[in-house]
């Protein structure tokens, strides 16, 4: 009888040794599952045919080659959706690939199933909101995308070039532009989409015209980036009037061919207004307090190849004067300083007027220059530094007061 029960006591032994070696199996399957359903998907799927994620991974994978094999697809969504039948992923890439075999009744039955599972699933997002446009229903369509831009922001890029087609409606645009007047999160992200296209550039300016007046007018930044989407598509004055339409309150009057020719602090960022920034050659800070107002650039003994302190300009062929009223203070500029005005489009400089070393106050310095075959301009305070020799090293300090661009038949009628 002992013989028999040490025999049934090393069975359950070998049992239980058995059930957690399996049990330790399992698991160490499951977890180098896990580790590679990135890299390997299909891989990972053979280790844990249960690794959900590793299916989706894998029919995504699939998915995005030239030309998937639909039918083993068919059955990896299938079998995935039979594994996880409320998994809404599962009804996306098998709505997608009955789309892919002309299937669209039931493609489109599976996305509506996946977006009744989980509003934010963003394949079924994405096609649902593609739908809405084709159908007509723009109010269902912009809906659809509060919910892309809000859960998915980093993956707007696939279906922006929809917008310009979506926002030529009026419908649309109307139920666009009620969220972005209270302040949507991803009001800015639209603008920036549609400044990245031309045939979005109007429908942009537009918005931000109507933003203007809202609780919650353009940021800066929105309007800087709609200017420059119509700088790259070279339709320089409307760049210019959305600058000028967009301007804060208290700031109109600063108008002229240099905009704030006297460099009071604003808040404008335009290409159209002073960019200015530190370097490690040179601080530049603006002000309107007498006797310092100005720009004051300050030089810190190093070579001074790139200095930020420059202008967008949009003047009309003809002949002008640039004038310089400015003060100085032990200045030392090795390889010359100078305002540089020149053409952007086609690159070719128009005029240098120079600044002198030394010290000295108040003086004005002007020089003319003409416009022509010269659609947008640039000036810009520049030196002849090429290379970061210390030879080269810039120290003192100068100060502009003003900066203006006279037209020179004018002026000539003034004095």
């Amino acid at each position: 009888m002992e013989r028999v029960a040490t025999l049934r006591g090393t069975a359950r032994s070998w049992i239980v040794w058995a059930i957690s070696l399996a049990v330790l199996s399992v698991v160490s399957f499951n977890g180098l599952s896990r580790s590679i359903e990135k890299t390997a998907p299909e891989a990972a799927l053979r280790l844990n045919p249960l690794n959900a994620q590793a299916r989706v991974n894998a029919l995504t994978d699939a998915l995005n080659d030239n030309d998937p094999d639909l039918q083993k697809l068919l059955r990896m969504a299938t079998s995935g959706l039979a594994i996880s039948p409320v998994d809404s992923r599962f009804h996306s890439l098998l709505g997608e690939v009955r789309l892919r075999m002309g299937k669209k009744e039931e493609a489109d039955r599976l996305f509506r199933q996946a977006h009744l599972l989980s509003r934010t699933e963003i394949d079924a997002l994405q096609h649902l909101m593609v739908r809405a446009i084709d159908t007509g229903d723009y109010a269902g369509a912009v809906g659809h995308i509060d919910v892309l831009l809000r859960r998915w922001p980093k993956r707007a890029g696939a279906w922006t070039s929809l917008l310009p087609r979506l926002l030529s409606d009026h419908g649309a645009y109307e139920a666009m532009v009620e969220p972005m007047r209270e302040g949507a999160p991803w009001r800015g992200r639209i603008l920036y989409a549609l400044a990245r296209q031309e045939e979005g550039l109007g429908i942009a300016y537009r918005l931000l015209l109507d933003l203007a007046d809202s609780d919650h007018p353009p940021e800066r930044s929105e309007i800087e980036a709609v200017s420059r989407g119509f700088i790259a598509a070279k339709r320089y004055e409307e760049a210019y009037r959305l600058f000028r339409f967009t301007l804060p309150p208290g700031e109109h009057d600063q108008g002229g061919f240099v905009y704030n020719a006297s460099f009071q602090p604003a808040s404008a960022t335009s290409p159209f207004a002073w960019q200015y920034r530190n370097t490690r050659a040179a601080e530049i800070s603006l002000t309107d307090e007498a006797p310092l107002a100005g720009a004051t650039v300050r030089f810190l003994n190093a070579p001074a190849r790139d200095i930020v302190l420059r202008q967008t300009l949009l003047l009309s062929p003809g002949r002008y004067r640039l004038l310089a009223k400015v003060d100085a203070s032990n200045l030392r500029a090795p390889r010359s300083l100078y305002w540089r005005v020149g053409c952007l489009n086609p690159k070719r400089e128009l005029l240098r007027l120079p600044v002198p070393e030394g010290s000295y106050r108040d003086q004005n310095f002007e020089a003319s220059f003409v416009v022509d075959g010269c659609a947008l301009q640039q000036i810009g305070l520049a030196t002849d530094v090429i290379s970061e020799s210390w030879q080269n090293r810039y120290s003192g300090q100068v100060r502009f007061h003003s900066l203006r661009i006279e037209k020179e038949d004018l002026a000539e009628a003034e004095r």
